[in-house]
């Protein structure tokens, strides 16, 4: 059986293509989004356990992730929304980076990766100006190399586990 494609499908598929500008930008919004909504989670406004990007409601404004919103910058030059098919271009990349997101949320191992990285930078700095603060250190150079190679790494390992099980008590049992 073959089909064929009418020419309201035609008008469908070319309305929603994307120039290669906008293809970039999209990939740009993915990426900005991905970072802001570990930048939220990191801050306790998300929580760790939101795997879709419909529940980034029930805590911010998640249509303004990526970039979307803006009233600045590349969007209103891309995406300048003065007609319909416009509006529609818009809508096809706010789509794509939506979907982009809300898959990234699904999987939380890459999500839980890049929170526990910045954790455990923030962790090592925080110990080390402790100590420094109390031992009245106003140079950093001796933690800068103490706490390199394996040094780091086993530091790494430990607070991973333990930030990972941190992340685990934070799952619900509906959530797995």
């Amino acid at each position: 059986m073959t089909s064929k494609m009418t020419s309201l499908d035609t008008m469908n598929a070319t309305a929603t293509k994307l120039t290669a500008e906008q293809e970039e930008f999209v990939a740009k919004a993915i990426e900005l989004g991905k970072a802001q909504i570990q930048q939220e989670i990191a801050s306790g406004r998300i929580p760790l356990t939101v795997k879709t990007y419909s529940a980034l409601h029930d805590y911010v404004d998640a249509n303004e992730f990526g970039g979307l919103c803006a009233d600045d910058g590349d969007l209103p030059h891309l995406f300048p929304r003065a007609t319909e098919r416009d509006a529609e271009v818009f809508c096809e990349a706010a789509n794509r980076v939506q979907q982009a997101l809300e898959t990234w949320l699904a999987s939380g191992m890459e999500k839980a990766s890049m929170l526990i990285s910045g954790l455990l930078e923030d962790a090592l700095h925080a110990a080390c100006l402790a100590v420094q603060e109390r031992l009245k250190i106003d140079y950093g150079d001796l933690a800068g190399v103490f706490f390199s190679g394996k040094q780091k790494e086993e530091f790494a390992a430990m607070f991973s586990r333990y930030a990972l099980c941190e992340i685990g008590m934070l799952t619900t049992p509906g959530d797995e």
